[in-house]
């Protein structure tokens, strides 16, 4: 959630052959210094997506008050993102993929709950170095695996070897080519296995101009995003079939408002640029008025591959 804020800030000129443009983008941005300060400090280096601020109590006022809630409503997400398939798809042993890892938090719980094998697709070579000192701490190397800095385009996974494929969030960044990302999720599941994930979405209903007159987009150099109706679309095309999409777009609302205050009381407190803060907090406003006008939807997306 937050990754979106400002991905435009960092333009890069290191451009690999094995990366596209977005997963070059991507990863510029989450190894800038100013970025990489701004997730450890304000979020802690753990969970950068939007939670279910709608199901956990906020207790109290101010910035700790709110950074308690957002990390809670984050913990809450990732632990209900893998209770969107049946119990019995989760099992000691069972191989599940997360594209775009971030610092590895819903690997870790998958990996230390239900004893699942998590290979983490992530393009940041700094979250991934947070990552496996984080699992090493946790002791869940063996389960967590962290092997190179890889894109959600192609994830290096033998095809047919996941039982669950997650995302938070991080579909976005896909841009136009997201139908790809379906493909490879698809390609790496098992038959029968489960493709469940966040992200942050325009409304089926939203008008393209309303969207574009938020400067959202633009933002985010992006001509369109992801919905629902697109993503049921590029899913049937690559034989995974629709389960649920469980809408709970108020949440959005809740976060970039909540980020929003949480970095304007800590701005004197970060090793950030002023250009970066003042990047993200236009950002941030970006967001709030395209779901406020009703352009933005978020849920959980599940399918299931036939």
């Amino acid at each position: 959630g937050l990754r979106s804020s400002i991905r435009s800030t960092v333009d890069g000129e290191d451009h690999r052959a094995s990366m596209n443009e977005s997963s070059q983008t991507a990863q510029n941005y989450y190894d800038s210094d100013d970025a990489y300060n701004f997730y450890q400090h304000v979020w802690g280096g753990e969970a950068i997506h939007v939670g279910l601020y709608d199901a956990v109590t906020k207790s109290g006022e101010g910035t700790e008050a709110d950074i308690v809630w957002s990390k809670a409503s984050a913990r809450l997400a990732t632990e209900q993102l893998f209770t969107q398939v049946p119990a019995q798809t989760l099992k000691e042993g069972m191989m599940v993929c997360d594209l775009g890892a971030a610092y590895g938090e819903a690997a870790r719980h998958c990996a230390s709950k239900y004893g699942c094998t998590v290979l983490c697709v992530e393009v940041s070579k700094k979250e991934n170095e947070f990552n496996r000192k984080k699992t090493a701490e946790a002791g869940l190397q063996d389960k967590v695996q962290i092997p190179k800095e890889l894109s959600f385009f192609d994830t290096e996974a033998e095809s047919g070897s996941m039982d669950l494929v997650v995302s938070q969030d991080s579909l976005l960044h896909a841009g136009s080519e997201r139908h790809k990302v379906i493909e490879e999720a698809s390609r790496v599941l098992k038959k029968g296995g489960y493709f469940v994930f966040t992200d942050i979405m325009q409304s089926d209903g939203c008008d393209p101009e309303v969207l574009a007159s938020t400067g959202v987009l633009k933002r985010i150099h992006l001509e369109s995003m992801g919905s629902p109706e697109v993503y049921k679309k590029h899913a049937a095309g690559c034989g995974l079939s629709f389960v649920k999409f469980e809408d709970r777009t108020s949440c959005i609302m809740h976060h970039y408002g909540t980020v929003r205050k949480i970095l304007e009381a800590k701005r004197g407190e970060l090793s950030c640029s002023s250009q970066f803060v003042d990047n993200m907090l236009a950002g941030l406003s970006a967001w709030v008025a395209a779901g406020d006008n009703s352009s933005l939807c978020w849920g959980f997306l599940v399918f299931q591959k036939s």
